[in-house]
């Protein structure tokens, strides 16, 4: 059986089509994952979570390649699978501009609250203490944590299968695709609950997440990619790139949503 971030890659190189991509540069920073892209349209940068928590001894100086992807998103080195989806995500901007296609700007934060049904139940895998916040009030909100060092008052990733199949906002985190974890946390879920995935590893095509039962996306493009790239390789986060202006945020609803 294929794997989500599989069928994503699949179904991200087969709009790609013919049209030559060739990655420039790539670099497994400290927070984030970036690989750059060059095309017709010009240059393209896209970002992943980095997941320090999961290193090993792996095999290092794999270079991705277009060709490769689906078996980058599936390799045994959480590094490799964190470019892999870094390069769809700069494909995917490439796509959004050759397509023309309108993303909406927006923030998930405030756009979250268009799907709030009260009294509800809400569960975040992943940091996304702002967007939970948001929440609190409306529903009653749980979060699910993997790094001990970000946990605070959130229950640890073990407890998933006790707390998701109870919610009717079930919020996650791109950085599920780079450490594997999105089928299981996909398969859990209630009929019927909102299903969002959100963050700047969140930035495939999103046509392409819609068709594989995302109803909501909540991520962000890259403005600037060589001011971007230095900021990552000093160690930036998301909130310094978002605090410079230099990320677009949109939300995308998938058309067939009727909540």
């Amino acid at each position: 059986m294929s794997t989500f971030s599989k069928q994503v890659a699949e179904k991200v190189l087969k709009l790609l089509g013919n049209d030559r991509i060739e990655v420039l540069d790539k670099c497994n920073c400290l927070n984030y994952t970036y690989v750059l892209i060059g095309t017709g349209l010009g240059e393209f940068l896209g970002i992943a979570y980095t997941p320090a928590e999961d290193l090993r001894a792996g095999e290092v100086g794999v270079v991705p390649r277009v060709e490769e992807l689906p078996e980058l998103v599936v390799n045994l080195d959480s590094l490799v699978r964190a470019l892999g989806i870094a390069l769809i995500n700069a494909i995917s901007h490439y796509l959004v501009m050759r397509e023309g296609f309108r993303l909406s700007q927006g923030d998930l934060k405030s756009e979250i609250l268009r799907f709030v049904k009260p009294p509800c139940t809400a569960c975040f895998v992943g940091s996304i203490t702002p967007v939970a916040e948001a929440l609190r009030g409306r529903c009653s909100v749980y979060q699910l944590e993997r790094r001990s060092d970000l946990r605070h008052g959130s229950y640890p990733d073990v407890d998933a299968p006790l707390i998701i199949p109870r919610c009717d906002i079930l919020v996650i985190t791109g950085s599920a695709m780079v450490n594997n974890t999105i089928d299981q946390l996909l398969a859990m879920r209630r009929g019927g609950a909102v299903t969002v995935l959100s963050g700047p590893t969140a930035a495939t095509y999103p046509s392409v997440l819609h068709g594989l039962g995302i109803d909501v996306i909540g991520s962000s493009l890259v403005k600037e990619p060589r001011s971007v790239i230095e900021l990552l390789k000093l160690g930036a986060g998301y909130r310094l790139l978002d605090r410079k202006g230099l990320l677009f945020k949109y939300v995308s609803v998938r058309s067939t949503y009727n909540g």
